[in-house]
């Protein structure tokens, strides 16, 4: 009889301990748990953190790239809404002299220049670097993207532009500096337009993903 009563003892003793052990492993286990929950919940928060400061940077360098662009437009139209009565009045014989043998701006009156300067895109650029761009929204990625490879073109196509502008000399007619002239207007001035609508629809996207 008195074996049986320490064999029920030691079992409800061995029943509390099993308990006692398994209530301390649940109580490991949650905080565990619980732990790789609050450093998730850090991570997911300094990526969205880093994500909103590269997007604020981003849209405060299209925004000021997009005045640029604005600013070049309104310079340069009032020449190039003139170039093309300018180039009906030269002759051919006037047209095959060398343009500098007068004063440029005697040739070219009203004359700004290229306009404009080279379109930024270190605030793109670090974002890349700093791998940000993947974990952004892939429509907002998408038009970002577009927007920067235009910009690229772009400042291409300006740099091209400037260096045969700077290229010509003493033996450059002035007919060949009307040729670089509408190349201006046209060509650099088709890409200032499309930029201007790009620059808009990625400022809407940005200010839609902010909100």
């Amino acid at each position: 009889m008195l074996f049986s009563i320490n064999m029920a003892d030691k079992k409800k003793s061995f029943k509390l301990k099993m308990s006692q052990n398994l209530a301390q492993l649940l109580i490991v286990m949650a905080g565990v748990f619980l732990g790789m929950l609050l450093t998730e919940w850090n991570t997911s928060r300094k990526t969205s953190a880093r994500v909103e400061a590269a997007i604020e940077q981003i849209r405060i360098e299209i925004s000021a790239n997009q005045k640029m662009i604005e600013r070049s437009i309104a310079h340069k139209r009032p020449f190039f809404d003139s170039l093309d009565s300018l180039e009906k009045s030269v002759s051919e014989e006037l047209g095959k002299e060398p343009v500098y043998d007068r004063p440029f701006l005697e040739r070219f009156p009203g004359w700004k220049g290229i306009g404009g300067i080279r379109a930024d895109n270190s605030m793109y650029e670090t974002a890349k670097f700093s791998d940000v761009i993947p974990e952004m929204n892939i429509e907002l990625v998408q038009v970002i993207a577009k927007v920067y490879n235009t910009q690229n073109d772009y400042n291409r196509l300006r740099q091209t532009l400037m260096n045969r502008f700077l290229e010509m000399n003493s033996s450059s007619t002035y007919k060949d500096a009307f040729r670089i002239m509408w190349q201006i207007g046209e060509e650099l001035g088709a890409y200032e337009l499309k930029l201007q609508e790009e620059y808009k629809i990625a400022l809407d996207k940005l200010e839609d993903y902010n909100d």
